[in-house]
């Protein structure tokens, strides 16, 4: 197997799996999926207020894949021994077979989804914007989404409850007992993310603020990010928002105030069988306001990304003054070298007007000797690595 992208992080990534898979008890139940698709459904290992599981449901919603959630994780075992290394959510197949990491599960699945519900677009360009944006959602906001949800008093409680409710379902230990363990794996965990309490106002206030202002200019007139139907980075929005932007108190606030539009964007993902859906973006035809959520990923994602997984680290300065000092890991270092590979495989003098149009091009452009393969996911989505830091 290839290293892939992760996206089975969840704001409970590593740590909290590890936690919960020390606590959970057996269990052995599966489930399917698929085009004309079974009543069966996909047994998602996850958590509702799971940054990656909403991800993945929410892509079941809007395809009619039929999908239970299941908040333990009595099929630790058998995951772990089909080469599973701690990401949630964890995807049964139809034959039983295990599904990790988000976005290697909706490339596998797509294929075998109508054309007017697949959410990888056609056009070359448009597609690899979709990636860009997929990444950045993925890479990036996850951090100041597990960050405020445990730094933040309003978060943690609201949270901290709900994530137990879940948990002592299936475990056997009082919600209190999981709450407490939970909340303290997950503030432990925030360094390694680049969050501290010197800066976590700072990754509110200058960077996750400001892409919800570019989000809702952008989605103000009811569409998706590329056009009138989602993609997979809609996808990666939609589970940041509903587990998270829009699901934690003190984040909701922030939404309500500088994105409403992504607000009503994550309503309409949530309840997709009552929306209408059109084309894709003309990709002669993109519009300023998309250019601008790229460039957010300029601004500090990709000028870190592009040096840590070179130097090993690199430092980010979100607000003047206030730095963040972020390692990479093996698995960043791949997922940087798939979207380079994926650049080099899209590049038209087309595709670099547009980076260039959100001032991203170099950040793409000039380490294009750093891409690897794209990983065939056509088999199965099992990527060998799925952390995007290591558990200590």
């Amino acid at each position: 197997m290839v290293v892939q992208r992760h996206h089975a992080v969840s704001e409970l990534v590593g740590d909290l799996s590890e936690l919960v898979g020390d606590l959970a008890l057996d269990s052995s139940r599966r489930g399917p999926t698929a085009y004309a698709f079974p009543m069966v459904p996909h047994l998602v290992f996850g958590l509702t207020r799971s940054y990656f599981t909403r991800k993945v449901t929410g892509y079941f919603d809007y395809t009619d894949r039929p999908w239970r959630l299941e908040p333990g994780f009595g099929q630790q075992a058998a995951a772990t021994e089909a080469g599973w290394n701690g990401g949630i959510p964890v995807v049964t197949k139809p034959d039983g077979e295990f599904m990790w990491d988000s976005t290697s599960i909706i490339e596998h699945l797509d294929p075998a989804t109508a054309p007017d519900k697949s959410v990888l677009p056609t056009d070359a360009t448009l597609r690899f914007l979709a990636y860009v944006l997929d990444d950045f959602s993925d890479e990036w906001f996850y951090r100041p989404a597990v960050g405020s949800r445990w730094s933040y008093p309003a978060n943690t409680v609201t949270a901290g409850w709900q994530i137990a409710e879940e948990l002592s379902s299936s475990l056997p230990f009082p919600a209190a007992f999981a709450r407490d363990r939970v909340v303290e794996t997950m503030t432990a965990s925030l360094p390694k993310l680049g969050v501290t309490a010197d800066n976590i106002d700072a990754w509110m206030s200058a960077v996750v603020v400001p892409w919800m202002q570019a989000l809702d200019a952008h989605l103000t007139d009811g569409g998706y990010l590329l056009g009138d139907r989602p993609s997979i980075a809609d996808f990666a929005v939609f589970g940041a928002n509903a587990a998270h932007f829009m699901g934690d108190p003190y984040c909701r606030e922030l939404t309500d105030e500088h994105g409403p539009a992504a607000v009503a964007h994550t309503s309409r993902l949530l309840m997709p069988q009552q929306q209408s859906f059109g084309p894709w973006l003309e990709i002669d035809d993109v519009p300023d306001t998309l250019i601008a959520v790229i460039a957010e990923a300029g601004r500090h994602y990709l000028p870190w990304v592009a040096e840590a997984t070179v130097a090993g680290a690199a430092v980010v300065e979100l607000a003047p003054g206030v730095t963040a000092d972020i390692a990479s890991t093996p698995f960043l270092d791949g997922a940087r070298g798939v979207m380079l590979a994926r650049y080099v495989a899209a590049r038209t003098p087309q595709l670099d007007a547009l980076l260039e149009r959100a001032g991203v091009l170099q950040y793409f452009a000039d380490y294009v000797d750093q891409a690897t393969t794209v990983p065939d996911v056509s088999a199965g989505s099992q990527p060998i690595d799925n952390r995007p830091y290591a558990v200590n």
